[in-house]
């Protein structure tokens, strides 16, 4: 008997909703790490970045599988096919973007600001929160985006939770789960779901991303 979607459907959203805030921290101390480094440097890890957009999520899963496999480095934590491997797996997937849009949109206002902060008189470090603080719209579209590229992926997941019922299914593994037991109808309304919730953020976050990043 097939897991009641409710119950699916909750634990997808509250797994990448953890993973998604935690690689949109990440994301944010991170790009402004590369901020403050020579440019030629910063370029060189933006590129890199990058690069990790668009690695297979199974890759990635694979990677931390040898990790957190109970003969690797990691596997005294016991964290195999839980949810916090999930969550582990999808800010893995979600990381690189986050990086990459905050890079962007704060390299972009970094000369507006610092030039503010300066004439103002007050010390350089300031420069930082008022990133944060002063980009209310920008801030929540990347963190939909990496909500939407954490609650899609499906390989990641597969690796490292293994698509076990009350515990790690979550919406990408049911919907394979349910092809291969042939139940299309029910696959078909998993499927619908992850649409609307991958699609509507995405929407959210361009339009946020349009007005201020225009």
């Amino acid at each position: 008997m097939s897991e009641p979607l409710v119950d699916v459907i909750v634990r997808s959203i509250y797994i990448s909703t953890v993973a998604a805030f935690i690689a949109f921290m990440f994301g944010a101390l991170i790009s402004i790490a590369m901020l403050m480094t020579p440019r030629r440097l910063s370029e060189a890890l933006l590129s890199v970045f990058d690069t990790l957009v668009g690695i297979p999520t199974i890759v990635i899963g694979l990677a931390l599988y040898m990790f957190i496999y109970p003969g690797g480095p990691l596997g005294f934590l016991n964290l195999l096919y839980t949810p916090t491997a999930l969550m582990i797996s999808q800010f893995l997937v979600a990381l690189p973007i986050t990086v990459t849009l905050f890079y962007r949109y704060f390299e972009h206002l970094w000369s507006d600001i610092r030039e503010l902060v300066l004439s103002l008189g007050a010390p350089v470090d300031r420069v930082y929160p008022l990133l944060l603080r002063e980009s209310p719209p920008a801030l929540i579209a990347v963190y939909l985006v990496a909500f939407s590229r954490a609650i899609g992926a499906l390989g990641a997941v597969l690796v490292v939770g293994g698509g076990v019922e009350g515990l790690t299914n979550v919406l990408t593994t049911a919907i394979a789960l349910e092809v291969l037991l042939g139940n299309y109808e029910y696959a078909l309304t998993l499927g619908g779901v992850l649409v609307a919730l991958t699609v509507i953020p995405s929407i959210v976050a361009r339009t946020l991303g349009g007005l201020v990043w225009r």
